[in-house]
């Protein structure tokens, strides 16, 4: 779960403390902001950083107070590089804003707004609804460009701010350097109408196309194009501008007062990028600036997710395997200075361990007080709809495991009425709503999806359509008499999972073989193993008469 706390200590007094900061600022409306740049698919971080902003709107929202989201997609940023599975030439579009790029699979209007779109699919199943803005279209309003111009009235300021954070912690070389590169520096680049780039080179050698002069009489600005040579003079209203990232981050917050923004420990570091936003709000947009909300990193396995580095698990992919419900609790129980680090192979005791919160939420299951209490303020917020129509009966994770693998042998109708009736013998219903229909064939959806991604061999189920002949030449004489005896206890009427269990210990014990051999047998006819599920349960799951007629096919 988490990798610096055991799974069972809780740390949420974070939550009340961000809230009370954020209504100190005494606003009208309040705005949580959060912000991507699309340079391939977004991992699951991110959702991290758009849960925080959920919860703080809707204990906003709880208090009376008007209160929405926001997510800014940065697509106006210049590509840099392109994943290994992207087929684009990195030559070709090195250094072109990512809204200008074509996207590849061919569904969208570019290859920026495809990999937003892959993430804004999954919002309303992790129960975020951010407004989301494009940094590209930001810059076409008349309100981006006053920032931007302000900023071309600020240079110096800008420099000196630069100056300031950037180059605190470098020798006296490295200072006296940076210094003398910030003279011909611009807060600003433009994009060649001649050749489409902000900048040339590709990462790790990117020399961008800024402004080289502003002339505040006529609203002009010069450059040469670093890409193809291009140079030209042209007014601020027919060009193509973008600040510098730095700079870009404070604009935002300015043009549409962000309250508070979340952001990860790369950037909140003391003097960091965050730290140099909020200096440039002051002294240069005369505004204080958002709240700042530090948080870890989201891990997976122990890795640090990177999209230039391929390593990534995307939103999609947790819905595949997961609930949402899930990954938010296991966010917001953890206080935001703490990594947490999700181990994908351990879903199912996690799904397991939120199931049990629900039912002590729902005072179906016993707990201590503080637990109790602890259920009463954080279920709510792990929610993705809201809670109004009480508890709804869940199929035990692992249950669903092993139960979806069998659809191969027993069809997709018979798992699904299996389950059912599981599902009401464990809660002790006369039917199932609707609702818990729907989340029991959606559970038995994702533990397949999780078994086939993240399942051990130990978790995975294969049966053969017959059994081996390589098998069944290891049986013996007395093999075969407890497989032909077993094979008629299981014809001989309805059993339970027990009663299975009870007879295939009573028919080994009658033809003279060990209780561990005849369960060793039973495995080898069923799924060529030598260990497997419970016995009792699984037979009753695949059907008394199937496994009696499996038996007979090797005698």
């Amino acid at each position: 779960m988490t990798e610096e706390a055991p799974t069972d200590e809780f740390s949420i007094h974070w939550i009340e403390d961000i809230v009370q900061e954020v209504l100190n600022r005494n606003e009208e409306n309040y705005l949580l902001n959060a912000g991507k740049s699309p340079s391939a698919s977004i991992h699951i971080g991110i959702m991290r950083e758009l849960i925080i902003c959920d919860v703080i709107k809707r204990e906003l929202l709880k208090r009376g107070k008007k209160a929405h989201s926001m997510l800014i997609i940065d697509d106006y940023d210049p590509v840099r590089s392109f994943p290994k599975s992207i087929s684009l030439d990195i030559e070709e579009w090195a250094g072109i804003p990512y809204s200008d790029v074509p996207d590849p699979f061919g569904c969208c209007e570019s290859y920026g707004a495809h990999w937003a779109n892959e993430l804004a699919t999954t919002f309303e199943d992790f129960g975020v609804d951010p407004e989301i803005v494009y940094n590209s279209k930001l810059y076409e309003t008349d309100k981006m460009r006053d920032a931007v111009r302000i900023c071309l009235q600020k240079t110096e300021i800008i420099k000196e701010i630069m100056i300031e954070f950037v180059a605190k912690d470098f020798n006296d070389e490295q200072r006296q350097e940076y210094i003398e590169m910030m003279k011909s520096w611009s807060p600003v680049s433009v994009v060649c109408p001649e050749c489409g780039r902000l900048q040339s080179g590709v990462k790790g050698s990117i020399v961008p196309n800024r402004v080289t002069n502003y002339d505040p009489s006529t609203d002009e600005v010069s450059f040469e194009c670093q890409a193809c040579g291009h140079s030209a003079t042209l007014p601020v209203n027919d060009a193509r501008l973008k600040l510098a990232w730095r700079i870009d981050w404070p604009a935002k917050w300015y043009i549409f007062k962000v309250s508070c923004e979340p952001a990860g420990k790369d950037h909140s570091v003391k003097g960091g990028s965050y730290d140099t936003g909020l200096e440039v709000s002051r002294r240069v947009f005369g505004w204080s600036g958002p709240l700042k909300v530090p948080y870890e990193w989201v891990r997976i396995g122990g890795r640090d997710m990177s999209t230039s580095e391929g390593i990534v698990f995307i939103p999609r992919t947790w819905l595949q395997i997961a609930p949402p419900e899930l990954y938010r609790y296991l966010m917001l129980r953890t206080d935001l200075s703490r990594a947490i680090n999700i181990q994908p192979d351990k879903i199912p005791d996690m799904v397991d361990e939120f199931d049990r919160f629900e039912r002590i939420y729902f005072g179906i299951e016993e707990s201590d007080d503080a637990r109790k209490e602890l259920a009463q303020v954080l279920y709510p917020l792990c929610r993705t709809r809201a809670p109004d129509e009480g508890y709804v009966p869940k199929l035990p994770f692992k249950f669903a495991v092993l139960t979806s693998q069998l659809e191969p042998v027993i069809g997709k109708e018979t798992v699904i009425e299996r389950s059912r009736s599981v599902l009401m013998k464990l809660h002790n219903l006369d039917e199932l709503s609707d609702l818990a229909q729907h989340l029991m064939e959606k559970r038995l959806e994702r533990a397949r999806g999780w078994v086939e991604m993240f399942g051990t061999n130990r978790d995975k189920i294969r049966i053969p359509e017959t059994v081996p002949p390589e098998i069944q030449n290891t049986f013996t004489e007395d093999d075969l008499a407890f497989i032909s005896k077993f094979a008629k206890v299981l014809m001989s009427g309805d059993l339970d999972d027990e009663e299975i269990q009870s007879s295939a210990f009573a028919v080994a014990r009658e033809v003279g073989i060990k209780e561990k051999r005849a369960f060793v047998v039973l495995y080898r006819i069923l799924i060529s193993q030598k260990y497997g599920p419970r016995l009792g349960s699984f037979i009753n799951l695949l059907g008394r008469e199937w496994v009696a007629n499996r038996l007979e096919s090797v005698l």
